[in-house]
């Protein structure tokens, strides 16, 4: 079983607003997929896997939303 480890770290800037800092390892073959993601790309997964997993609503984003 090949595992995926994403690194996540939050931290606020000066205004408050809390920012989260995604790492993987660009050269392992299941976590490269992460490579030409955009910030919407990683915003678009959170949400839709809070959605599925929270129950928080019924609407799924797209990928392209």
């Amino acid at each position: 079983m090949t595992l995926m480890v994403l690194q996540v770290e939050e931290w606020y800037d000066y205004d408050g607003k809390l920012n989260l800092t995604i790492e993987w390892d660009e050269d392992n073959p299941f976590e490269r997929q992460f490579n030409d993601w955009t910030a919407d790309d990683f915003l678009t997964a959170i949400k839709n896997a809070c959605d599925k997993e929270l129950s928080m609503g019924f609407t799924i984003r797209s990928d392209n939303s």
